[in-house]
């Protein structure tokens, strides 16, 4: 498979040109996979509420978390400042949320991570203009309570001028209403119902018309759709929501007409279209490199390869595809890459499916490796996410090949390498552990020399190590092992075994939530107070695996919500195993 590089798209361009002459990549758009936007401005460091403006076309809206400023931001849809405006007479002590009516935009100070708070309100100001104002006075505030239990919350959006807020709870998500409206004066929320499947809800907002209603988590969203709107919103609680999984973070979440956006505290915007969600399509990983960048890919019949976007493809959406008419079967297209360490790797590749597309195949380096994809489909459905391999690789640079089968269609929308080796599955557990500051995990706790003994645990229980598998994907949920806990200030540890047939150089390859330590043999190899959701491989370790079995023990912190751990080491020539006990 030698081939020699084509210049910028050659017949590609075919696809691109108007009249003032190429399209830039930018003028794509982003597909619902990768960043529309993202917050350049210094100052919007925690994105968390998040709001389209109804007086102004273009114009957005956000705020900061906790312990920022009392200030406003207007942006453009790619995230760009129009203006900063501050908000007088409030103070920012956890702003979560962002509404509108209209005319006013409504501030929720609603955040209650201690579930102690009992100055919980919501501050009402006019809309400013976001291109001549810098200062707005706050007109009115609703101070409110739970019923029942107080709870954490970061969810809000109106109705006819009424508030609702979503709470935010490991076990559930509780829809509330204010009862009445009383300046100044503290009223007692309505609990309208739970909002079937959603947890750990971080943003909400209502539709146009009134008729959906979407809630994101750190890692999905929510649309819930009901026959008709009403006041009562008790039938979004008995309907079954569309529930689409990402990797995007959102920390807020808004409607633009029927599309939404999403807004993270990692400074990223999403647009997801109607048209996507509406199919229950998956999203392919959030870090994925967007197509319209590898747009001087190699391929082996230039007059055949296109840029085609999506909307010319026959898919509602921004963004575009590589593609190519496979005239012969093997008929391929080439994309360079570069691997940090010498490892198995699984090459994800995102392909469009459709009436004209067929079976895709893949190599690297012109080698096939395992698996094949069926792209065939009845409907054109941009974004499926095939796996290959995995392969093993040396630290540098290599090449994939993605190859369609004869007299079909490849629509190549990205591709990325990621780590192909197992994860650890088998553990022995103990906690949940108190500690004595929720910003580290620094603190020693006796199973870090102990690793059979019982111990003392939170509230004075009697706690010993158990046994505990994580799921397919390498998460082990520590809620579901150790303790189903929401607060903060809770230490657990997982305790697990890996074997190398000889020793050798090894990188640890860590995910958590949240906070992180890891010891290997009892050296600690890795610490990091991370305040975060786990994803695989979102820390590295080197280190020395011994031959023989190697003990391996990590310390994970539990800050509320989610608590997690994903470990496993690098292994090129796939001869590690794990066991939850050290085997003859």
């Amino acid at each position: 498979m030698r081939h020699s590089k084509n210049a910028l798209l050659g017949a590609a361009l075919i696809a691109a040109i108007s009249a003032s002459g190429p399209v830039l990549a930018d003028d794509y758009g982003a597909p619902p996979w990768s960043p529309a936007g993202y917050y350049d401005h210094a100052a919007i460091a925690e994105s968390s509420g998040y709001q389209t403006s109804r007086q102004h076309d273009g114009v957005y809206w956000t705020l900061n978390d906790s312990g920022n400023p009392a200030t406003l931001y207007a942006v453009r849809a790619d995230g760009e400042l129009i203006g900063e405006v501050a908000v007088t007479d409030a103070e920012n002590y956890d702003w979560e949320a962002l509404a509108g009516d209209g005319e006013n935009l409504w501030i929720g100070e609603i955040g209650n991570n201690s579930r102690q708070r009992e100055d919980l309100a919501l501050f009402v100001v006019p809309e400013p203009n976001p291109h001549d104002d810098v200062g707005v006075a706050v007109i009115a505030r609703y101070p409110y309570r739970y019923p029942a239990e107080n709870v954490d919350a970061e969810g809000l959006f109106l109705v006819d001028g009424i508030p609702h807020i979503v709470s935010k709870e490991a076990d559930r998500a509780v829809l509330y209403r204010f009862p009445e409206l009383s300046e100044g004066e503290q009223v007692v929320l309505e609990a309208v119902g739970e909002l079937p499947y959603a947890r750990l809800v971080t943003g909400a907002d209502i539709s146009p018309g009134g008729r959906r209603l979407v809630v994101c988590t750190y890692d999905e969203f929510w649309v819930y759709t009901v026959p008709e709107a009403s006041n009562d919103l008790t039938a979004f609680t008995k309907a079954t929501p569309i529930a689409l999984p990402n990797g995007f973070g959102p920390e807020a979440v808004a409607f633009d007409g029927h599309d939404l956006i999403l807004s993270s505290e990692s400074r990223n915007v999403y647009h997801v279209p109607a048209w996507w969600y509406e199919r229950k399509l998956a999203f392919p990983p959030a870090d994925l490199p967007a197509t319209e960048e590898q747009a001087d890919a190699a391929t082996s019949d230039p007059d055949a390869f296109t840029v085609e976007t999506y909307r010319a493809a026959g898919a509602d959406i921004a963004g575009a595809h590589l593609t190519l008419s496979a005239e012969v079967a093997g008929a391929w297209i080439a994309l360079p890459f570069h691997v940090p360490r010498a490892d198995l790797y699984s090459i994800q590749v995102v392909l469009t499916r459709g009436p004209e597309y067929g079976v895709v195949t893949c190599a690297v380096d012109g080698n096939p490796i395992e698996g094949e994809y069926d792209a065939n489909a009845d409907g054109v459905l941009p974004g499926g996410t095939a796996r290959f391999g995995p392969v093993s690789l040396v630290e540098g640079d290599h090449e994939v090949y993605i190859m369609a089968a004869a007299g079909t269609k490849l629509g190549l929308g990205g591709m990325r390498s990621v780590s192909g080796a197992s994860f650890a599955h088998d553990y022995r557990v103990v906690g949940p552990f108190e500690r004595d500051t929720w910003e580290h995990i620094d603190t020693p706790l006796p199973p870090e020399s102990d690793l059979y003994g019982q111990f003392v645990g939170m509230e004075g229980e009697q706690i010993a190590w158990r046994e505990a598998t994580a799921d397919e994907t390498g998460h082990l949920d520590l809620n579901a092992a150790i303790a189903n806990l929401t607060q903060q200030n809770a230490v657990g540890y997982a305790l697990t075994y890996v074997h190398s047939r000889v020793a050798r150089e090894a990188t640890a390859l860590i995910g958590s939530d949240d906070q992180v330590a890891v010891w290997l043999n009892g050296e600690e190899i890795h610490r990091h107070n991370a305040f975060r959701g786990a994803i695989p491989d979102q820390d590295t370790a080197s280190c020395k695996l011994r031959e023989g079995w190697n003990e391996v023990l990590a310390k994970i912190g539990q800050n509320g919500g989610g608590w997690a751990l994903y470990l496993r080491f690098t292994d090129p020539d796939g001869g590690l195993s794990y066991s939850r006990v050290a085997l003859p």
